[in-house]
């Protein structure tokens, strides 16, 4: 039992550290505004930490730590990942031959109007497949030049309160 509890508390331990780390890091960067955008849920830009601030030594730290952290998760995840990709990429090159061929015998059965149909509505959705993919990049186009617009802006404005 004492084992059991043990175990638990350190569960708990650990949750509250990677919460409470999260949380400052969240925090910090809210504060610092120096959130990344575009990038991950939760991650943080490394802020510029100035001399004046009497948490410098402290902030520094905790930014080394929460990037220790997270290059020592990265290590351990990236060779999970590969196998994942590898069984990803196995099941795809035994699934494509036995697709084939159950698109071939569906495709036998079929009446010439009901293939060319089918055709026609393939056809039809790759053209919309393709202009909802411009589209797409077109808005995201859009979206990087509004905020490297912003970005500059305030860049521009904190020069100035640094004068």
């Amino acid at each position: 039992m004492g084992t059991r509890v043990g175990f638990l508390i350190g569960i708990g331990l650990a949750t509250t550290l990677s919460v409470g780390a999260a949380a400052a890091t969240v925090a910090h960067g809210a504060a610092a505004g120096t959130v990344a955008h575009g990038a991950a849920a939760g991650t943080v830009a490394p802020a510029k930490t100035q001399s004046t601030n009497p948490n410098a030594a402290e902030i520094k730290a905790l930014e080394d730590q929460i990037k220790a952290l997270r290059e020592q998760t990265k290590s351990r995840i990236a060779p999970l990942e590969a196998q994942i990709q590898s069984l990803r990429d196995k099941l795809e090159t035994d699934l494509k031959p036995l697709q084939d061929q159950l698109e071939s015998l569906r495709e036998q059965g079929q009446s010439p109007a009901l293939k060319a149909l089918d055709q026609e509505e393939e056809a039809k959705l790759a053209a919309l497949a393709d202009r909802e993919k411009d589209e797409i990049q077109k808005v995201r186009d859009r979206y990087t030049e509004e905020r490297k617009q912003i970005q500059q802006e305030f860049q521009r404005r904190r020069r100035e309160l640094s004068k």
